[in-house]
């Protein structure tokens, strides 16, 4: 791939992840209150896409691939510092439980980095608090 379609690849990418954080005032959320949530991946989505933690509190996320393709769970180190590389990969059926905790506030995207999963609209975020 050459360098021209490296930029509009990730170009691409980006603006999805901006469209995919402004609609996410109207999905439901978990996680800040109780320390747990679960999100299901699909074929192209993550329910819910939004998760709520606090800084310093580990939160756990149970994950369960309910679609009919590989699909992972991806904190692009860009925007995750101090979370670099926390990954899963599921196949179809799959279940799995991470663990994470923030160390700073703030808005923390997600997505599928599969090809084409997060340009389809397989993009989330855990909105961080004190």
């Amino acid at each position: 791939m050459n360098l021209v379609a490296r930029l509009a690849v990730v170009g691409l990418v980006a603006l999805v992840l901006v469209v995919a954080i402004a609609s996410l005032g109207g999905q439901t959320s978990t996680g800040a209150s109780s320390g747990v949530a679960a999100i299901v991946l699909e074929d192209f989505h993550f329910t819910p896409n939004r998760l709520d933690a606090k800084v310093g509190v580990p939160l756990s996320v149970r994950l369960t691939n309910q679609g009919t393709e590989q699909h992972d769970l991806n904190f692009p180190s860009l925007h995750m510092p101090g979370l670099e590389g926390v990954e899963s990969i599921l196949a179809p059926g799959e279940t799995t439980t991470i663990t994470l905790e923030f160390d700073q506030p703030g808005t923390h995207t997600f997505i599928c980095s599969l090809p084409g999963h997060a340009a389809a609209g397989m993009t989330g975020a855990v909105f961080v608090s004190q």
